[in-house]
């Protein structure tokens, strides 16, 4: 497990991110045209019905003369009631819409091409990683415990379904590792010179190659491994993860891994990479991997992993999900509660039990993403009371409560 964990974790020592939006600008409302004004017809008047009279010899009807009439004079007609002049309003003239200019979307900048150089580190920042190999899914969460004046730096590393020590790495300022105590053995591995898996300034195009010896010096079978990485810069892309999305550069490799036995040997390691780097924080966002391996319990299996949590003081930027928890945990909540074992999900679901001399006590509880925890005590056969408290990376305390009261509890990871 931890052989297989060191690609991810000296990735982490490799360099992120950007986007835009167009907004269609509205169209311009055209001006409202004034409505016609109505004309209203004249009332009828039906003529007066006239009184019959005797019948008179016939007059010659002598036709009116013709006038022209004058503009704006009302016409009337015998026996009619007089029309009121119509006044005519002129047209209200009407202004098209305008139309506004065509104009092409706004495309955002194409991304530079680097070079992106690893940020400083700082004692704290984290980076938690899911990893699934073979259907197997862990977490890693890794913290800056030290950074010397030169740049170098150690991370202690926990991994959700290990317990035992933790892991203990060494980094040069370029962010090659110089030694570790994950790889299963007695005592700590060194690489010299120090394992890089990538330039620590990197630029879209560059290419690059690294070999180092790993030196075991207490065991008696494999005392050292041959270690190559060869690859290439591809491209800058936008890469998406559990912790958010990046701008990252895209680096493809190929690693090896041998034992340097002649006789004996167990297996050799060919390894090939996709990985993703931040270029602002210089973190691994994710790497895809396939392995091969032959001689000795050898198989072939791929695994991914991804940035799930993270923090970095230098660049000011975070992403807190209370995955970074997730594990066993142990530690003391006084002489009433005594020694408590629980467990952490990858969502902060906490179950577990304590043992004092004369009770068992069962806990249930959760830790959010700020790292606030709340746990419920059960005591077998008797009441069940709440404690509340901080967690760290690391470890966990609060005040505690009820029966148990004065004094703290504390838990730390395994």
């Amino acid at each position: 497990m931890r052989m297989r964990l060191l690609g991810l974790i000296s990735a982490t020592a490799l360099t992120a991110c950007g986007g835009g939006s167009d907004t269609t600008p509205a169209p311009t409302p055209a001006i409202p045209v004034a409505p016609a004004v109505p004309v209203t017809p004249p009332p009828v008047v039906p003529p007066a019905p006239s009184t019959p009279a005797e019948p008179n010899p016939p007059v010659p009807v002598v036709p009116p003369t013709p006038t022209e009439p004058t503009p704006g004079t009302p016409v009337t007609s015998p026996g009619w009631p007089t029309v009121p002049p119509v006044t005519v309003l002129p047209p209200v003239p009407v202004t098209p819409p305008v139309t506004p200019p065509v104009t092409e979307p706004t495309v955002p900048p194409t991304p530079s091409t680097g070079p992106y150089t690893l940020p400083a580190r700082t004692v704290g920042d984290f980076a938690t990683y899911t990893d699934v190999t073979m259907g197997w899914k862990v977490s890693v969460t890794q913290r800056i415990t030290k950074v010397d004046a030169n740049g170098s730096w150690e991370n202690a590393d926990s991994v959700s379904q290990e317990k035992g020590a933790q892991t203990i790495e060494v980094f040069d300022k370029q962010g090659g590792m110089l030694s570790t105590n994950s790889s299963g053995y007695g005592c700590s591995v060194t690489y010299a010179p120090a394992a890089l898996q990538a330039p620590p300034s990197a630029t879209v195009g560059a290419t690059f190659e690294y070999a180092s010896t790993m030196s075991i010096p207490c065991s008696k079978e494999e005392s050292s491994r041959a270690l190559t990485s060869k690859g290439k810069v591809v491209a800058i892309e936008s890469k998406t993860v559990p912790a958010g999305t990046f701008t990252a550069l895209k680096i493809v490799s190929s690693e090896t891994n041998f034992d340097l036995r002649t006789i004996g040997a167990s297996a050799n390691y060919w390894v090939e990479k996709t990985c993703w780097r931040d270029t602002v924080t210089g973190l691994i966002i994710a790497c895809n991997t396939s392995t091969d391996s032959k001689g000795t319990g050898g198989m072939s299996y791929s695994s991914v992993s991804e940035l799930v949590s993270f923090s970095q003081a230098a660049t000011k930027r975070e992403f807190l999900d209370p995955i970074r928890f997730a594990g066993p945990w142990t530690g003391s909540f006084g002489a009433y509660y005594g020694t408590c074992d629980v467990n952490i999900t990858f969502t902060g679901l906490i179950t577990g039990a304590c043992k004092a001399a004369t009770r068992t006590t069962s806990v249930t509880g959760s830790v959010d993403k700020a790292g606030v925890v709340k746990l419920a005590m059960s005591v077998a056969g008797g009441a069940t009371e709440t404690n509340v408290g901080q967690a760290a990376l690391f470890d966990m305390s609060g005040p505690l409560a009820g029966a148990a009261a004065p004094g703290n509890w504390a838990l730390k990871h395994k």
